[in-house]
């Protein structure tokens, strides 16, 4: 009888044995089959890297961003930027942006300074780790072959690689939208471990919230997949939610609401509604870029629409997930948003677009039904390859000639900063940047009407002691500089350069001279009410 159990053992330890070599074989298999899509991101990480391209574009978010973790590395209040918000130009930006991102350049500022290129390599880290998360999205439908396609579409993606050299939250939040859609969908939902999953999960969800405040939408869309899924509201989703709650409040406590001045944007209208569709639709269809023109990138569209549609059908039999509950509800807030971001808002939406394509393409290609499908898929695949060629081949790898990168500007800064007082108040088109390089407040004028009086009672509000010109800024040619011109016996020029006119208001000048002048028309208006 021992001798009996004694080769019972043993044969169970062979079978351990030979269980556990099986799994070694296939965990090497599938590394095997992988290491096409590491090289593929190891490619899409050199590229990356060895073409950030130094200067920064007008458009100044980033700027308010990098305050942001300066004041937050030195101790400062966090609000504390120099950027003075003008209420009736909301969508020039809020009083503050969410702090996540601005704690992730935190480190970079501690070791570098204000080195704007290192903050660049860190958002091309960034979108290294939102390619990897997407790809374990991926790795349940797509097929090795087909998630190196996924991967190669999106890491050489033209706007993708455009977009590193903004030094903005939109990669850091696409990493959190899919890091977060990834522990709902995969967490343990029932035991005794739920509550440390949910808990993870409602960081994660805070870390959307905490990056863009439009994450407040992912809230809903944990809601809505827990209705669909479960047909009722999960004690792990309301831990979840309760727990991003607590850090949203932790962060109101510590650093205030500016970024809740976003509601001032919120006034939507039939005709933003309608605009925002046509809009957003002409801007995804050139998501692959147009080196070739309007036309081709339509017929692209239309190819690719085609394989997402395919994929989104072989998709769907699973019922919903984490990714498109999230998104509904995500692109309704877009949507209604009184006006388009263009593809930065998009942003979540096109690695599900392009899985959805890789999808279409490896049921095309498994499929034995009609001759025409494989031909199909690589058409599409193959044309926008040669479309992206098409794009790299031309595109600009040089200096971003503005703000930091045009050295007019930067001639401007050092006059500002030698020549003028710390507490000067300037008046400038893009005054985020100037507060930035200048360490000056600065604020934005009305730029939507070209009435002297509303320009008047800026400069009044503001008590703005400087105001800076420049005809690269279409509002300062229709607004601003003939406001100046109008006004030149109030101002005094104290620099000028090829693109820019700093011009210093007299003392008093509101007071005395130009705001009667706005009092008078404000009477007289208001009378004829």
């Amino acid at each position: 009888m021992k001798s009996h159990e004694k080769g019972l053992e043993c044969l169970a330890v062979r079978s351990d044995g030979a269980g556990e070599n099986q799994a070694v074989l296939r965990n090497a298999a599938t590394c095997r089959r992988m290491l096409p899509v590491g090289l593929a991101l190891v490619v899409i990480a050199i590229f990356y890297a060895t073409t950030v391209r130094d200067g920064n574009y007008w458009g100044d978010d980033y700027a308010l961003y990098i305050h942001h973790a300066i004041n937050i590395a030195e101790g400062r209040p966090y609000a504390a930027t120099g950027y003075v918000y003008n209420p009736a130009v909301p969508d020039y930006g809020p009083r503050a942006y969410p702090p996540v991102f601005p704690l992730l350049l935190v480190p970079i500022y501690w070791v570098f300074g204000l080195n704007l290129h290192a903050m660049k390599i860190e958002e091309v880290v960034l979108f290294l780790l939102s390619l990897i998360t997407i790809t374990a999205y991926s790795f349940s439908s797509l097929k090795p072959p087909y998630i190196v396609i996924l991967v190669g579409l999106l890491g050489l993606n033209p706007y993708l690689w455009s977009l590193k050299d903004s030094i903005i939250s939109d990669f850091p939040f696409l990493l959190f939208f899919y890091l977060t859609a990834l522990a709902a969908a995969h967490s343990l939902r029932e035991g005794r471990r739920y509550l440390v999953w949910a808990v993870v999960t409602g960081i994660l969800l805070y870390l959307c919230v905490g990056t863009r405040t439009i994450g407040l939408s992912i809230t809903a869309g944990l809601l809505l997949y827990d209705i669909v899924r479960y047909r009722k509201l999960t004690r792990f989703t309301i831990t979840a939610i309760l727990t991003c709650c607590a850090f949203m409040l932790l962060q109101r406590h510590l650093i205030g609401a500016g970024e809740q001045s976003y509601a001032d944007q919120l006034r939507p209208t039939l005709q933003s509604l309608s605009s925002n569709l046509r809009d957003y639709l002409r801007d995804f269809v050139s998501l692959w870029g147009r080196p070739w023109g309007t036309t081709v990138s339509v017929m692209i569209f239309v190819l690719t629409a085609l394989l997402a549609c395919v994929g989104m059908f072989k998709h769907i039999q699973k019922g919903l997930t984490t990714v498109e509950a999230f998104l509904i509800p995500y692109l309704v807030v877009i949507w209604v948003w009184p006006s388009a971001q263009g593809l930065r808002f998009l942003l979540p939406l096109i690695p599900f677009y392009v899985f959805l394509v890789s999808l279409g393409v490896q049921e095309l290609v498994s499929s034995a039904g009609q001759v025409w499908t494989k031909p199909l898929a690589a058409l599409t695949v193959l044309t926008i390859v040669l479309s992206y060629v098409a794009f790299f081949h031309n595109a600009n790898y040089s200096v971003i000639r503005q703000t930091d990168g045009r050295p007019s500007f930067n001639d401007l800064c050092r006059f500002i900063q030698t020549k003028t007082n710390p507490d000067d108040v300037f008046i400038f088109r893009r005054s985020r940047a100037l507060s930035l390089f200048t360490s000056r407040p600065a604020a934005v004028y009305d730029y939507s009407v070209a009435h002297p009086e509303q320009l008047t009672k800026d400069l009044d509000e503001f008590h703005a002691a400087y105001i800076v010109t420049s005809p690269i800024f279409e509002e300062d040619r229709a607004v601003l500089i003939p406001f100046v011109k109008s006004y030149l016996s109030h101002l005094d020029k104290v620099y000028e350069n090829t693109d820019f006119e700093l011009y210093k208001i007299h003392q008093d000048a509101i007071d005395t001279d130009i705001r009667p002048t706005y009092d008078r028309v404000t009477a007289s208006s208001q009378s004829r009410k």
